[in-house]
């Protein structure tokens, strides 16, 4: 069976689509079921920075709300304003416990009022926004700029509301003396300290004052005959309040911003960067207020759902700022209507449907979703890529771009899909991991230790199988079986006893697959619907399905195959099932899993790296672990023809990615995932492994060490020699320095035989003695070999390729004397020519086996196959060597002069083709492999 070609989009049939809800759409249909015309919503955590825009600027209905939209604050200003007063408090120029009369004159019980009960509002001072006589001013002019003095006198002249301390009573009165309490004691405005202290520092320059202007259209209700008081169900008018001044609210509410800057704001006050530990206690030092005791209330901040934060209301807008603890996820949502007919604010209500969202997560519907993962695109627009869907999964629910529906083929991301079948398996009790393949099949391994592999060895690649070689990627077979596979390949060799060396192999998880349907007694492709697609509701994946058309990294279509290794990466899937996976796997397994399965899933327990306790490090069932700066994230990649495949998650936190796309660009896809990376919320952070003094350096393990571990057998001798690195012990651990290409690395030892890289959170290297050898394990294992040995080989590559090089110059110097008359050469031209042609043989050899075996599936699978390629190579193979004895061994007939150049040249050539030999290289059959 050879390789199929493309597959038209015409002829492709998807499965019906399961549509994913964003949290933008969510917002969107909130919005449209309030009065307001347009909000902004901006998220911001330590790597996620979000802000999308849903409705309009205005109430035509003509201009969208722009995502930068500048708006009123309102009383998300006392947060600002609480800031500036503990941080003085913290500096000793304020005290909580003084009264406002030392610094303000003529305040009803000022001497009785203290900086801490303004900050609570349990004042009992009244409010000018309370008193008739100023709704009809401000009513008369809305424009007019309002001083202090002006406020307090309307605020005043009732008297008191309550005894100090008394009642908790919210009043914009407590914020203007606050704020004139920061002016009397330091001198300077609290406009000049929020500036110096926040704005400036965190380069929020799209923040001001009153003074201000805003970029939208905002509106406000209320009735004829008051303008001012909110408005009721009846005899109501909706008007533009846009030209109000908000200095009637002074410090309490006169602030103005963008949803980027404010969210940026909240994520530095909660997370720790404007407050000590001691005043942030103060700030959160939540009370329930008597009028509702729902309502609790702290340091001019509140409780708002699971977080906490300030709601803001001012007339044409509205604002609510949250801080979710438990994500540590500021989330700000600015509306352009201030209170609705209710009385709740836009803001407020529009808030709830989020935070609601995030206790829900993902949220299958069938509507069309939205994208709000922001920023994507124009990454996206960087590369080459036709098309990529990515789903971001936290809290805060998810953020998608692309097609969450679109079909892509998911490659080795399909090895989680297995090994979550075998686990399935493992809790009905049809297998153990510990089953070896020998119970169930008996025969199919074969070799040094073939009945001891296990089930966790194939998953975790250390059961000692080669990976696929040329002649898997040259046979199509879509509807090839595991138990036929077996059988048409096997019975398979091990390359060393298992649980040695970890090296990826694809017929490892095909041969696991046939040991679960030998077990349980049915085909893979019952099992894995039965079992893992139709639980989880992954209704649009299928490892039996033709492929979606592909593009190789120049836009060029990409030829579809369908090798026979279903299990180990045949997926066809979307990105929206995918984040199902996702979502169980942050479930701790829900109702799928049990956690024990989930955190075996996440840990490996076979091979060197976990035998010294790195198994947290290495890789797992179905999953490796993938380093995110100082997180440890788990998941697997996918690469096949046309197509790459990201599904990766925090185990210690609640969020992770998909990423899809029709592409071989590498370099394209690597460029999304850093970006997804920095998009993450890391819930709980990685403690770093501290390393341990376990006594002086071992020193007997350092030397050099060259890959021994490869998956392609045949590759496996190229790699041993371009692979290599030096180790050298340290006081600490160890300096591991590559030998060609790489940057050196600093090993701290954290266990005795187990070592973490500098630049890592967690063990991932460790030192092994294994008979007479000696191995270091840092993903794949490398064997300690000699500097003699090793240099002899790389020097007889090197002399018998330049030989190779010389031989075919050194014939058409031998031709031109001849045609010159200065030489008659004929009796050189037999040893000769047998040398050029064996030089251009070994060059069309190395230069075609590197081409066909590291290039993409279509030029690997070419070897797989008699071809005009693989024949090339195959007879390049034959010729060399051929050719190098030939000019060896017609050499003694000539003149001593002659035969010390043909003997340079032949000698290092033989040479050459005994190490290929050794190699497996020479002869080239690659369809037998």
């Amino acid at each position: 069976m050879w390789p199929c070609d493309p597959v038209a989009a015409s002829e492709f049939e998807p499965p019906k689509p399961h549509r994913l809800v964003s949290l933008q759409q969510k917002v969107e249909e909130r919005v449209l079921s309030l009065d307001t015309p347009g909000a902004v919503v901006a998220i911001h955590n330590a790597n996620q920075q979000e802000v999308f825009a849903v409705g309009n600027a205005d109430d035509t209905g003509e201009t969208a709300m722009p995502a930068d939209a500048v708006v009123r604050l309102g009383s998300v200003s006392k947060l600002y304003l609480a800031t500036v007063v503990l941080q003085l408090v913290d500096e000793g120029t304020l005290s909580l416990d003084t009264t406002i009369g030392d610094y303000v004159d003529g305040v009803p019980n000022g001497d009785r009022i203290t900086l801490r009960m303004l900050g609570r509002h349990t004042s009992g001072l009244d409010d000018a926004i309370r008193q008739m006589p100023f709704h009809k001013v401000l009513a008369a002019e809305p424009a007019r700029q309002r001083t202090p003095d002006e406020l307090m006198r309307y605020a005043f002249e009732p008297g008191p509301r309550f005894e100090p301390g008394e009642v908790w009573a919210y009043g914009n009165t407590n914020s203007l003396l606050l704020a004139l309490a920061i002016e009397n004691a330091t001198g300077k405005g609290w406009r000049d300290h929020v500036r110096n202290r926040i704005l400036e520092p965190l380069a929020l320059d799209d923040t001001g004052f009153a003074d201000m202007p805003v970029t939208v259209r905002g509106y406000r209700y209320g009735k004829p005959e008051d303008l001012v008081g909110y408005g009721g169900t009846d005899n109501h008018v909706w008007f533009d309040a846009t030209d109000w001044s908000p200095s009637w609210t002074n410090a309490a509410g006169e602030m103005t911003g963008t949803a980027t800057d404010t969210a940026r704001f909240v994520a530095a006050l909660f997370g720790g960067e404007l407050l000590s530990t001691e005043m942030l206690d103060i700030l959160l030092d939540f009370e329930p207020t008597e009028d509702d005791g729902d309502f609790e209330y702290g340091f001019h901040a509140h409780r708002i759902g699971d977080g906490y934060g300030h709601h803001g209301d001012v007339p044409g807008f509205s604002s609510s700022a949250v801080w979710l603890p438990k994500s540590k996820t500021a989330i700000v949502v600015l509306c352009n209507l201030s209170a609705e007919l209710d009385k709740w604010s836009s803001a407020s209500k529009v808030m709830e449907t989020i935070q609601a969202a995030t206790a829900q997560g993902v949220v299958p519907t069938s509507d069309a979703d939205a994208p709000v993962l922001l920023g994507f695109q124009q990454e996206l627009d960087k590369t080459a890529i036709q098309n990529a869907s990515a789903v971001l999964i936290g809290d805060i629910g998810v953020a998608i771009s692309g097609d969450a529906d679109r079909l892509y083929r998911a490659g080795s991301v399909s090895k989680l899909l297995t090994a979550l079948l075998v686990l399935r398996a493992t809790e009905a009790g049809v297998v153990s991991l510990d089953d070896t393949v020998h119970q169930h099949l008996p025969g199919v391994l074969t070799g040094d230790g073939a009945n001891d592999v296990t089930l966790a060895h194939l998953l975790e690649h250390t059961g000692g199988l080669a990976g696929s070689g040329p002649s898997e990627y040259a046979t199509s077979a879509p509807g090839l079986l595991p138990s036929q596979y077996v059988s048409l390949f096997g019975p398979f060799d091990l390359r060393w006893q298992p649980g040695l060396h970890y090296s990826y192999s694809n017929p490892g998880y095909t041969v696991a697959a046939a040991v679960v349907e030998r077990a349980w007694g049915d085909d893979f492709d019952t099992l894995m619907h039965r079992e893992v697609l139709e639980p989880l509701g992954l209704t649009s994946t299928t490892f039996d399905a033709k492929s979606p058309p592909s593009f190789q990294a120049d836009g060029s279509p990409a030829a579809v195959w369908q090798m026979p290794v279903r299990p180990a990466g045949s997926a066809v899937t979307t990105a929206g099932d995918l984040t199902k996976v996702v979502r169980m796997l942050l479930a701790d397994g829900g109702d799928f899993l049990t956690s024990d399965s989930v955190a075996r899933l996440e840990r490996g327990e076979t091979g060197l790296l976990a035998d010294a306790g790195g198994g947290r490090g290495s890789y797992g069932l179905g999953t490796f672990a993938y380093f995110a700066g100082d997180a440890v994230l788990r998941g697997h990649w996918g690469k096949t023809e046309g197509f790459r495949a990201t599904l990766m998650y925090d185990p210690d936190g609640m969020s992770g990615y998909v990423l899809l796309a029709d592409t071989a660009d590498d370099r394209g896809v690597m460029q999304l995932r850093r970006f997804l990376d920095r998009k993450m919320s890391f819930k709980s952070g990685t403690v770093v492994e501290s390393a341990r003094d376990l006594g002086a350096p071992i020193d007997e393990i350092g030397g050099l060490y060259v890959n021994h571990s490869h998956d392609g057998v045949q590759r496996a001798w190229l790699f041993s020699l371009l692979d290599a690195r030096r180790l050298t012990p340290t006081d600490e651990g160890l300096f591991v320095k590559p030998l060609w290409i790489g940057q050196p690395t600093t090993w701290s030892r954290v266990g005795e035989n187990l070592y973490r890289a500098e630049s890592l959170p967690v063990a991932s290297g460790a030192t092994s003695q294994v008979n007479e050898d000696r191995f270091w394990v840092d993903g794949e294992s490398y064997r300690r070999v000699s500097s003699w040995a090793y240099w002899s080989e790389a020097g007889v590559l090197v002399a018998g390729l330049v030989s190779a090089i010389a031989a075919p110059l050194a014939l058409v110097v031998l031709l031109v004397r001849r045609v010159f008359g200065r030489s008659d050469g004929r009796s050189a031209l037999v040893p000769f020519g047998s040398l050029a042609l064996a030089g251009v043989a070994f060059w069309v050899l190395l230069i075609g086996f590197v081409y066909f075996q590291l290039g993409d599936v279509a030029t690997i699978a070419t070897l797989g196959r008699p071809s005009v390629p693989s024949l090339g190579l195959l007879l390049a193979s034959l010729v060399g060597p051929v050719g190098a004895v030939v000019g060896l061994a017609t050499l003694w007939r000539h003149r001593p002069m002659i035969r010390a150049s043909l003997l340079a040249l032949a000698l290092p050539m033989v040479g050459l083709a005994l190490v290929l030999a050794a190699s497996g290289i020479i002869p080239l059959v690659g369809w037998l492999s």
